[in-house]
Parts: C-alpha cells; sequence; structure tokens
C-alpha cells in the first residue's frame, strides 16, 4: 500500500511537472498578445437622490495632481464625497492614476475613465472584465489585472491587447520596463511579448512587489522574497503576512493587524498605530493603511487620519438579505452573517445613519424580517426568534430548521421553514397535508394565506389546504416561487428564472386556484426572497442580476428603474417614509420617492 501510494504521488508529481511544461512552453512560444476594439463610452448622468451604504474598507487608492481618491465597498470617494454616483454600481476593486485621471475597475465588472467631471466605459471587444489591480506604466499605459487575465491599454488608443490569459491579482512594476503580474495560477515575468512562469513557495500570489533589485510576493504562505533572477525564500517573521507595500526601498506589510517595516536585511520593527491595519498602499511616495477607524498617512511627525471612515455598515460582508424598520430604526440581516442596526444620526435631517451589528448567534444567514408591534420577527438558518431593539430571543417552536418566510395572521405570525409552515396555535402544515412542498420560501397573508415554495404555490385557510399549483400545470411561468406580495385583490408571484405572474381569484370559485397571467417582459428573470413590495402606491420588483424593476401605472407591465444600485442583484426591499430602501449584495441604498416615470 505505501509502495503504491508513493507510485501514486510520484505520477501526480510527474503530470503536474508535464503540466507546467507545457505551460511555460506556450507562453514562450509565438507572440501572446491578442488585440481587440477599445471604446470610450461616456456614462450618463443620475439625477435619481441616492444615498448608498456599502462596507467602510479601502481597497485601492489613487493620488491625482488634486485629490486623493479612495476606492472599496463603500463606492469612489474624493475629499468632496462620493465620486461614483452615475457608475452602475457601488464596490469597486481597483484604482489608479492614469494620466492623472482616475480609472476604476468595479466587484461586478468593468473599467471606468473619470475625466471633465463625467465617468466614461471603455468598452472592449474582450468583453465584461473583471479587475482586481490596476497600474500606470513607466510610458503612461494603462495595465489591467483581471479575473480573465493581463491586459495593456494605451492613453487615447482604439485597441486593447491581451498579454496573458491567467488570472492577475496583483501587478508590479521593474527595471527595464519589466512586469511582473501574479494570481491564482502562480507568477509571472512579462517582457514584450513574453510571458515567463517565476517559481514561489506558494502559487497562489495575493500581492507582489518590487524593490530594486529584489522580487517580493505574498501567498498564502506569509511574504517571500529574492533576487530577480534567483529563489524566492520566506521572509523570517511575515509568515502571516497577508499584504505588503513598497516605499523607498522598504517593506511594509500586514501582519494579523499589525504593520511591520522590514529593512534590505530583513530585519522587522513594528510601526505603532492607533489602530488594527487591514490593508497597505504604498502611492507615490506616501505610504497609507487602512484600518476600522479609517485611512491613515505616515508622515515624519508619525501617523495621522488622511479620511474617516466612510459611513458605512459594519465591518464584513454587505449581502443584505431581508430589511425591516422597528420604529426609527433601520434594521438589516445580512445573508451571511446576523442584524445590523441603522440608528438615525439626527432626527429630521438627511440619512445619515450610525451603524452596529447587534451581538449574539441567536440569528445567522437572516432570511426574512416582520415588525411585529414594537418587537421584530426574525426568520434565519438558525430558526425563528424576535428581536426586542436590544437582544434577540428564540421563539417557541423557533428551532424547528432554518426558517424563511414570515408573514402576519388575525391569530399571530406565520413562519415558513425548511419543512412546512409554523401557524399560531402550533398548528404545523407541510407537502403531507398538501402544500405543493415543504420549504416554505415566501409567505403572503390575506382572506388565504399563500404559500410558495420552489415546487409550486399553495393556500391555507384556517388549518387546511384549500388549494396548490405545481409545475406541469401551465398555470406559473416558473414552479420555484420566491416572492409574494398582495396588492388588493390581485397575488403577485415572484419566480427564480420565470418572472412574475398575477393571479386573481376565481368568482365562480373563490377558494380555488384562480387564474394566473404571467408578464412576458418579466420571462427569465431571477427574483429573489421577498422582493416584491409596494411602496407609494407603485409595485417594486427586485430582480437578481437585472436590478429594480417598476409596474407601470397601468398595471400592464413591468419597466426598470434606471438608478445606481450598489449592485444589480437586488436581494431586498422595503418601503419606508418617502423612501425606498433597496438591498443588494453590495450594499444598501435609499431612494427618494417618489420615483419619476422616465417618461414611461
Amino acid at each position: 500500500m505505501v509502495l503504491a501510494f508513493g507510485l501514486s504521488v510520484a505520477g501526480l508529481g510527474t503530470v503536474a511537472y508535464v503540466k507546467l511544461r507545457r505551460d511555460v512552453g506556450q507562453a514562450l512560444e509565438g507572440s501572446l498578445r491578442t488585440s481587440a476594439p477599445l471604446q470610450f463610452a461616456p456614462l450618463a448622468r443620475i439625477d435619481h437622490p441616492l444615498v448608498r451604504w456599502g462596507g467602510g474598507e479601502v481597497e485601492a487608492l489613487a493620488l491625482t495632481s488634486n485629490w486623493l481618491v479612495s476606492a472599496g465597498a463603500f463606492g469612489i470617494a474624493d475629499e468632496k464625497g462620493d465620486l461614483g454616483q452615475s457608475l452602475p454600481t457601488l464596490k469597486a476593486t481597483a484604482l489608479t492614476a492614469w494620466r492623472d485621471q482616475a480609472v476604476v475597475g468595479l466587484a461586478s465588472g468593468g473599467i471606468f475613465l473619470h475625466r471633465g467631471g463625467q465617468w466614461e466605459e471603455l468598452r472592449t471587444g474582450f468583453g465584461t472584465l473583471h479587475v482586481r489591480t490596476l497600474v500606470e506604466g513607466a510610458g503612461g499605459e494603462l495595465w489591467i489585472g483581471a479575473r480573465e487575465g493581463l491586459y495593456r491599454a494605451a492613453w487615447g488608443a482604439t485597441t486593447m491587447d491581451r498579454v496573458d490569459g491567467n488570472p492577475v491579482k496583483s501587478i508590479a512594476l521593474g527595471e527595464g520596463g519589466a512586469v511582473f503580474a501574479g494570481g491564482e495560477a502562480g507568477l509571472r515575468r512579462v517582457e514584450g511579448l513574453r510571458a515567463i512562469a517565476i517559481a514561489t513557495p506558494d502559487p497562489w500570489i495575493e500581492w507582489v512587489g518590487v524593490a530594486g533589485r529584489e522580487l517580493l510576493v505574498v501567498t498564502p504562505l506569509g511574504l517571500a522574497r529574492g533576487p530577480m533572477e534567483g529563489t524566492l525564500t520566506p521572509q523570517v517573521g511575515a509568515e502571516e503576512a497577508s499584504d505588503a507595500a513598497v516605499l523607498g526601498g522598504q517593506v511594509f506589510a500586514v501582519s494579523q493587524g499589525r504593520l511591520l517595516r522590514l529593512d534590505e536585511a530583513g530585519h522587522a520593527s513594528e510601526e505603532l498605530l492607533p489602530a488594527a491595519v487591514r490593508r497597505v498602499f504604498a502611492i507615490q511616495n506616501a505610504l497609507f493603511v487602512d484600518t476600522f477607524r479609517g485611512l491613515y498617512r505616515r508622515t515624519h511627525s508619525g501617523w495621522v487620519l488622511a479620511r474617516p471612515r466612510a459611513e458605512a455598515l459594519p465591518p464584513g460582508p454587505s449581502h443584505i438579505n431581508a430589511l425591516a424598520m422597528l420604529e426609527s430604526r433601520l434594521v438589516v440581516g445580512l445573508f451571511n452573517g446576523g442584524l445590523v442596526v441603522g440608528e438615525p444620526a439626527e432626527q429630521g435631517k438627511a440619512p445619515t445613519m450610525a451603524w452596529s451589528a447587534v451581538p449574539g448567534s441567536t440569528a445567522w444567514g437572516v432570511n426574512a424580517l416582520l415588525n411585529g408591534g414594537g418587537s421584530l420577527y426574525v426568520a434565519s438558518l438558525r430558526g425563528a426568534s424576535r428581536f426586542d431593539g436590544q437582544k434577540l430571543h428564540p421563539l417557541e417552536g423557533g428551532d424547528a430548521g432554518a426558517a424563511f418566510a414570515l408573514a402576519p395572521t388575525p391569530g399571530g405570525v406565520a413562519v415558513g421553514f425548511g419543512q412546512g409552515v409554523s401557524l399560531p396555535g402550533g398548528r404545523f402544515l407541510s407537502a403531507f397535508h398538501g402544500l405543493p412542498g415543504n420549504q416554505a420560501l415566501a409567505l403572503a397573508s390575506g382572506e388565504q394565506l399563500f404559500v410558495g415554495t420552489p415546487t409550486g404555490l399553495g393556500a391555507i385557510a384556517g388549518n387546511r389546504v384549500l388549494w396548490r399549483v405545481t409545475a406541469g400545470e401551465g398555470k406559473l411561468p416558473h414552479p420555484w416561487i420566491t416572492a409574494l406580495q398582495l396588492r388588493g385583490d390581485e397575488l403577485f408571484i415572484g419566480t427564480y428564472g420565470g418572472g412574475v405572474a398575477r393571479r386573481t381569484a376565481s368568482k365562480a370559485n373563490p377558494t380555488g386556484a384562480g387564474l394566473f397571467e404571467p408578464f412576458p417582459e418579466t420571462e427569465g428573470l431571477k427574483v429573489n426572497t421577498g422582493c416584491l413590495v409596494e411602496a407609494g402606491g407603485r409595485l417594486y420588483l427586485g430582480t437578481d442580476g437585472k436590478g429594480l424593476y417598476r409596474l407601470s401605472g397601468d398595471g400592464h407591465r413591468f419597466l426598470p428603474v434606471r438608478v445606481p444600485l450598489p449592485s444589480p442583484r437586488v436581494t431586498a426591499i422595503l418601503p419606508g417614509k418617502d423612501a425606498l430602501y433597496v438591498g443588494t449584495d453590495e450594499g444598501l441604498a435609499r431612494l427618494n420617492l417618489p420615483l419619476p416615470d422616465e417618461g414611461n
């Protein structure tokens, strides 16, 4: 057995070696560069009053002749504030100054240049690029590191070049025009039209830098360094490094919240800062660090606050899954977290918020929130609970597995679980009792309690199932029901993959399934859970990847709402006083109501 295992490992090593040689050989053979057309398309200005909140973490910086520009989950900002209102999404992953103009890459995809007070999209024949890093070269060209590879664009050119097809997370410029690009598939040196693989302690490259004639990388094994043509070896004392920067020949590394300064001999000393460090940036002749207190700059007299932390959600992911109001406070339920509370900073003024996370682990992976008059009901992957404004309390019977939906009924709150619907009074109904499925993803309460599941729609009255509609009957555009909204006598049904349908009760059989009418313009749209709400007398629809829609005034069709949401993946909607709150996988937006009809 040991021999067989050894031969297996040796065989795998041989396969890996042959693959590496083949990849390197392909890189060395012939021209790596291909070209595609490049256009600079101005973006339309957005006039909707809009406030957006994402994460406060800084992911990239740029210094122009006028401003310090920062980018991150909060968007793009300079000294005047939000710079990216007209951009299609909020979260930025890359930023640099290109010919003294800010150019940015967005997490949802795309590259955008800001000049003359207006944003322009760099549209290329390579399709949408998911950019991780941007660097201006010595000749004024723009180097683009993306999930799709390494690219180069000359200022004012009508074409863009693809230099290498391997994913890139970091780029560094060396002497003599050398470019080093690293990502999930390793590190490469690019000179002219050749890309040569460079061995590293781990092939996953988080960061690459150049200090004189020395090459440095950050991998999951920490910081490694070595001569340009030699072997990179781990840096003693920086095994936990997660980020690094080079300034004036000195290397600075982030290690478990500390900032280390490494000299040429590799000796480390710690820089003392007022808060834990998460990222470090060397921009021109300045050094910055991002902390949860804000962005600090290193000066001769010490570290000074260069920019306060953006008004943002608490540290961590900003994927919002549910929204509710509790008195004057806005409560946010996170997809991969618990509850976050937004407290208006000053009553009656513009919507500034002081955000704080609710402690405890009673709720995690929040799917739905319901204001129950003084308390907030919470459906999460850890069951059903109640939030009294200070603490979370498990509901009696709320431990029946993951909870997905909530609805008020005359007798109390109904809870949709993964195994059925829990009714007030303790009655529990499932597919065994006639529902189209067990997993209750959506609930809506009227004369009947409507239940949406991944396999169809059902209705409950009293303690029994009245009717159900399932796949194959041809009534629903898609059986996967994710959102339900009653509007008068009509039930609007959102599906994940089939758009929206409208159900009206049959006059001849009012307790039957009724009549179903699809909206053809929504065909194929994926509606996320809870993303059908009525606000300001209009019905709003949130989609997964296609943004926000609204039902026309005559009720005949859904039309897109053109607003710069944090992301086109709408994951929660909440009507508020004179406003509509829209949650996405990259943050939250507040839209003032009423929204204009835009001529539709």
